[in-house]
């Protein structure tokens, strides 16, 4: 791979980066002697005058407090009075306890005090951790004696998320036992130096950022704002996803039923069905309706009722939006003016065809979902006006599933089989044969800055490809099964939307699993 995504960055670092023995090794620092090691060296840890550590000793607040503050290597002094009643200005680690108020790190406890010399929990330790260092992530299989409800739910598992802890062998996390010196040296080790990670299969190479309670059954990218319009078949709304703060922003209920959405130019299409599909509602008699939202307020500006049964949509930059029909057997795919709402173009297609738009805009491509064997094809498009279908060159010669992706370029067709066909302008070489994947797949998504592309089966792992070669370059593992994918080339992730079950529990949630991708300079 051209670059590495975090998890495999970390699995080399514990080669590459694992400290060699060092001469302060306390000599009662035991199990976790490397880590006090390391934390040593780093001027971190100080120890007791007589030359010990003392691991087993629970960690007071204060001395937590204070580790952290030397590894943030932040100025101290001059930090506003956080005046806790227990801890008067010149207090031992006063200024480091000022300092990580004033950072958010830490809030002190009921009655304005901060309890310097109370022993740490492993709930307050893994809260204080995962707001130094922003850790985020949520890990689903969670620990028996954490519920949801626990305040401390959210950091604990952020904790194991960035694989920093793995509980007890008995399923437990014990939030509230008291932390021993040696165990939040390892903790802190682990995350400030990834190769002291411990080896847990439980983690995936994604980041699980959010859970949604939502039934997507179409997604689209804003292609300028980190925001993914989702169709939720549930509750027949669309939704607003910013997937870097994971908020829904804004949501639309829709007055009629929604199959597919489309986003262009700040606006979102939305078909909107009168009845069920039916190969017996023919042309004559077939209606339906899109609505043309506006992204920014999701809020209809229109809806424009069409004589065709709505199944697929593609709108272009222009405002002209192409529908195929969802019912009548030999039937219509259309293009129309949003503004207006007067139909361009008519040409024939069969019922319930997948469309297409290709990058440049000047070309429609379908594939039947009903037939079998299954038939692509191409229509030009001039000023919206679509021309008539060119049928590809093959009949059954490759099996193809009902899907059909264009790659950014406009170079390739996919086809959720692995096959991969040319996409040209050029009539002879138009939808020829060009090469197959190693698998399947059920979602694709392209990195073009750094020319490769992604591909998941309805399973938990993500395969990577070479765009040039097409061979398969490495796996990610996931959380949940991959339903859809995208790649943000702004923030270079990779974002996976899954199906994702928490702890034992048999309801699932939409996950957002992200890849974040180290890229070399």
């Amino acid at each position: 791979m051209k670059r590495f995504f975090k998890g495999i960055a970390a699995l080399l670092m514990l080669v590459s980066l694992a400290p060699s023995a060092s001469a302060a090794t306390f000599k009662d620092a035991g199990t976790f002697s490397k880590e006090i090691d390391y934390l040593t060296n780093a001027g971190i840890i100080m120890g007791f005058p007589d030359g010990t550590f003392r691991p087993d000793l629970p960690i007071k607040r204060v001395d937590a407090v204070r580790m952290i503050m030397r590894e943030l290597d932040e100025p101290l002094g001059q930090s506003p009075n956080p005046n806790f009643k227990d801890m008067p200005v010149g207090s031992k680690g006063y200024d480091e306890v000022a300092k990580a108020v004033e950072l958010g790190i830490i809030s002190g406890k009921p009655g304005n005090i901060f309890d310097p010399n109370g022993n740490l929990t492993r709930a307050e330790m893994a809260t204080v951790l995962v707001r130094t260092y922003n850790l985020s992530g949520i890990y689903p299989k969670g620990f028996t004696d954490v519920s949801l409800q626990y305040w401390g739910y959210p950091y604990i598992s952020s904790l194991a998320a960035n694989n920093i802890t793995i509980g007890y062998k008995d399923g437990t996390f014990k939030p509230t036992l008291t932390i021993s010196r040696a165990h939040f040296a390892a903790f802190m080790t682990r995350i400030i130096e990834p190769s002291f990670q411990p080896d847990n299969p439980e983690v995936a190479d994604t980041y699980l950022e959010a859970l949604y309670d939502v039934n997507a059954i179409d997604y689209d990218m804003d292609p300028a704002k980190p925001i993914i319009y989702v169709l939720d078949g549930a509750t027949n709304e669309v939704a607003a996803i910013n997937y870097e703060t994971y908020e829904v922003i804004s949501s639309l209920d829709l007055p009629l039923p929604a199959e597919r959405i489309a986003y262009a130019n700040n606006k979102i299409y939305v078909t909107q069905q009168k009845r069920a599909h039916s190969h017996y509602w023919f042309d004559k008699d077939q209606e339906g309706a899109f609505a043309v939202v506006d992204a920014a307020t999701l809020k209809i500006e229109k809806s424009i009722q069409i004589n065709l049964d709505p199944y697929d949509i593609e709108a272009d930059d222009k405002g002209v939006v192409y529908i195929s029909s969802g019912s009548g057997q030999h039937t219509r795919v259309e293009s129309f003016n949003s503004q207006t709402g007067a139909l361009l173009s008519s040409q024939g297609i069969y019922e319930q065809g997948l469309i297409e738009l290709n990058p440049s805009q000047n070309k429609l491509y379908t594939i039947s979902t009903g037939l079998s064997p299954r038939d692509f094809g191409a229509y030009s498009i001039t000023e919206g006006v679509l021309g008539p279908e060119t049928d590809s060159p093959y009949h059954g010669e490759y099996a193809l599933g009902k899907d059909l992706t264009l790659s950014p370029d406009g170079k390739y067709i996919f086809n959720s089989t692995g096959h991969i066909f040319r996409a040209s302008a050029g009539a002879a070489s138009d939808m020829t044969y060009f090469a197959k994947l190693d698998r399947p797949y059920s979602s694709i998504a392209f990195d073009t800055e750094y020319g490769e592309l992604y591909t998941s089966n309805n399973q938990k792992y993500i395969q990577a490809y070479d765009y040039q070669t097409m061979d398969a370059i490495g796996q990610m593992t996931t959380y949940g099964n991959v339903k859809k994918m995208f790649y943000d080339q702004n923030s270079d992730t990779l974002l996976a939307f899954t199906t994702v079950y928490l702890g034992k529990s048999t309801v699932p949630f939409t996950g957002l699993e992200v890849v974040y991708f180290d890229t070399e300079e």
